[in-house]
């Protein structure tokens, strides 16, 4: 009890002392906290740091800055007014992590200046390892995955495709599952409803293209888990191609491309930056460019419908007035090369 009293008078001290040597800022009784020994397979830890105004000014928290996803900062947004106190709890989760781990959060007011960066230490014992080392990826606390990503690759008009991310709970408690997808009818995905403690199951993942000969288009979805009600940190990305099936013939178009990447360069008195790649039919057939995908802003020469004639050329014109990097992707009738992306850069390297 003694040792407890002494402690408090020391952090009141501490706290006091912040106090006067910042008049004119608001202050925290400490910047940071040390969780000391916790163990990976507990769960998320807590402390609650206090903030005193002491300036002349009324001063409000607006958000929290963390340094990694693993902490976060809970907090009221009103204003505290001078002389008055306010509470940040910040939560630490251990998920993932093994050893002595250091990890900070900025505090941000509401016009915009910094009250301060608030750490964390732990030195985390970590849960049963033999799930870990099979499953690299964290997706929410405890629970982990052999991926985070998935490409289908093709999948042709009419068809389906399904594969499978493969999910275990490390934890000592059961999980309730749900599943949440980007808004895209073509693709669906399925989660156990529970998850044992120590248990694995799999995520199933299915993209059902409809039998539609104009449908040519790439898929880039998320999938996220609800666990326990609370939306997992991490989502599984899944992509696709759609596109028709092209079979190979002696008498089919061959497409070729130059340079492997188009330089963006802007011409006189313009702030419009464009590059070009060539596009070559060195087949026997009709190269058909059933459609073309480009990012928001650039502007191309091409067109679902553009045709070009064995042995011809096309000049390929990417224009833009933001530059960086991009690609331009392209569908043809090729069945060796049905999906090409034209990259295009005014980067240097």
């Amino acid at each position: 009890m003694r040792k407890l009293i002494i402690s408090i008078y020391a952090s009141i001290a501490i706290f006091c002392a912040n106090a006067q040597n910042n008049a004119a800022m608001p202050v925290f009784d400490t910047y940071e906290h040390d969780f000391g020994t916790i163990s990976e397979a507990d769960g998320p830890v807590s402390h609650v740091f206090h903030l005193l105004n002491n300036s002349d000014k009324s001063v409000a928290i607006s958000r929290a800055i963390p340094g990694c996803s693993c902490i976060n900062a809970d907090f009221v947004s009103t204003p505290v007014e001078p002389g008055k106190m306010t509470d940040v709890v910040v939560t630490y989760s251990p998920s993932g992590a093994v050893g002595d781990t250091y990890r900070t959060i900025e505090i941000m007011a509401a016009d915009g200046r910094s009250l301060g960066t608030l750490s964390t230490k732990a030195n985390v014992v970590p849960a049963d390892r033999s799930i870990q080392e099979r499953y690299f990826y964290t997706l929410a606390d405890m629970l982990y995955a052999n991926k985070n990503t998935l490409p289908f690759g093709y999948v042709y008009q009419g068809k389906m495709a399904q594969k499978q991310v493969f999910i275990a709970n490390a934890s000592d408690r059961e999980m309730n599952l749900e599943v949440q997808t980007t808004p895209t009818p073509e693709l669906r995905a399925v989660a156990p409803y529970r998850l044992e403690a120590g248990r694995e199951s799999a995520i199933t993942i299915t993209y059902t293209m409809p039998d539609d000969k104009s449908l040519f288009r790439t898929f880039n979805d998320t999938i996220w888990l609800i666990v326990n009600g609370q939306k997992a940190r991490v989502p599984v990305a899944v992509s696709a191609i759609c596109l028709a099936k092209t079979d190979e013939s002696a008498a089919a178009p061959q497409m070729t491309t130059y340079p492997s990447e188009g330089k963006l360069e802007s011409g006189w008195l313009s702030s419009t930056l464009s590059g070009t790649i060539s596009l070559t039919n060195n087949g026997k057939a009709d190269l058909v460019i059933h459609a073309v995908e480009k990012p928001d802003g650039v502007r191309v020469n091409i067109g679902g419908g553009t045709v070009v004639k064995p042995g011809r050329k096309i000049d390929v014109k990417a224009e833009t007035e933001q530059g960086g990097k991009f690609s331009v992707k392209i569908f043809t009738n090729d069945p060796q090369r049905p999906f090409k992306e034209l990259i295009f850069s005014n980067n240097n390297n």
